[in-house]
């Protein structure tokens, strides 16, 4: 996404760019932002890792500022983390033609995409078991269209916007503060982008667009 549309979120310096970069980080931050707050003892049993492991990663990603702790639900035996609100964003194409962040984000970008195709599988195996009326509430859809650039920023404009619309309804049930019995964790994955080869003269992409890669 791009600096201009709506909550753009946290957008990624190189040093968070590293520290997300460690496959145990990703999935950690991924598990916090599905499933909502938790501690290392609980994400190390999630992971198959000790909880000084996942501990010692989730510091690492509250230094960044990519998490934080969540002290009204922690204890003096227990610290409990959330993902820091608004998401991240890895800003433009321009991380993977500088040196210093070529090797991390194209890390991430794997990593996001492993996610993805990992979830979406799930999805497939496991629909029969959600019901028909879970399957009929779900979609997946490719849609064909030939637009401007005007025209292909503006849909992913007014996307963005109808999300953030319902990521702002359900934060407080994310966080544990208002209990909802039917509602579970729901992913909705939107790509929007122009195929096939790009015309002759194109402009080498610099500052221009921003790789939504993950948020909250």
């Amino acid at each position: 996404m791009r600096s201009d549309l709506p909550n753009p979120g946290r957008v990624l310096d190189a040093g968070a760019l590293k520290a997300l970069a460690h496959p145990l980080r990703f999935q950690l931050i991924e598990l916090l932002i599905e499933h909502g707050p938790s501690t290392a003892s609980d994400l190390g049993r999630r992971v198959g890792e000790s909880s000084g492991t996942t501990s010692y990663h989730l510091r690492q990603l509250a230094v960044h500022g990519l998490i934080e702790e969540a002290p009204e639900l922690g204890s003096a035996r227990d610290r409990w983390w959330r993902p820091v609100p608004g998401g991240w964003t890895i800003d433009g194409f321009e991380v993977l033609q500088r040196e210093e962040t070529r090797d991390d984000a194209q890390a991430i970008l794997d990593e996001v995409l492993r996610a993805r195709n990992q979830r979406i599988r799930a999805w497939h195996r496991d629909a029969h078991r959600w019901g028909p009326d879970w399957v009929a509430a779900s979609v997946e859809m490719t849609a064909r269209l030939h637009l401007t650039r005007e025209e292909t920023a503006a849909l992913t404009r007014e996307l963005v916007e109808v999300l953030d619309r319902y990521r702002d309804l359900q934060s407080d049930r994310k966080e544990g503060r208002v209990h909802v019995p039917d509602a579970v964790p729901v992913t909705v994955q939107i790509d929007g982008y122009p195929s096939g080869e790009p015309p002759s003269g194109e402009a080498e992409v610099g500052d221009g667009g921003t790789k939504d890669a993950g948020r909250a």
